[in-house]
């Protein structure tokens, strides 16, 4: 039996909410989640998260389930998912256009 180290995956999201979130706030909302994924990037409402390939359905879910930050009403939805930083900031980070959010939409 050998080790093998985690393959990851990183799950790109957008937080739709009354305001811009700071970094400290997000990481505490994903604190409680057990899947424990790891927060690689967060610009204001668009993020990144690590996890494992065993916990990516989860993850997912969990993000989903993500009611207020901050004390804020809000909503998380996933962009993709992909194996790589540099291909899911490629894909999902760099070209997504800034738009009004509203959790209520």
């Amino acid at each position: 039996m050998s080790a093998r180290r985690p393959r990851y995956r990183y799950v790109a999201f957008e937080v739709l909410g009354p305001r811009a979130f700071a970094r400290e706030e997000l990481i505490e909302a994903l604190r409680g989640l057990p899947s424990a994924p790891w927060l690689v990037e967060f610009r204001g409402s668009i993020g990144l998260v690590r996890c494992t390939n065993l916990t990516k359905e989860e993850t997912i879910r969990r993000l989903g389930g993500i009611s207020s930050i901050g004390g804020q009403p809000v909503r998380v939805v996933t962009i993709g998912t992909s194996g790589t930083i540099r291909r899911a900031e490629q894909k999902y980070l760099r070209r997504r256009p800034s738009r009004p959010s509203s959790p209520g939409k």
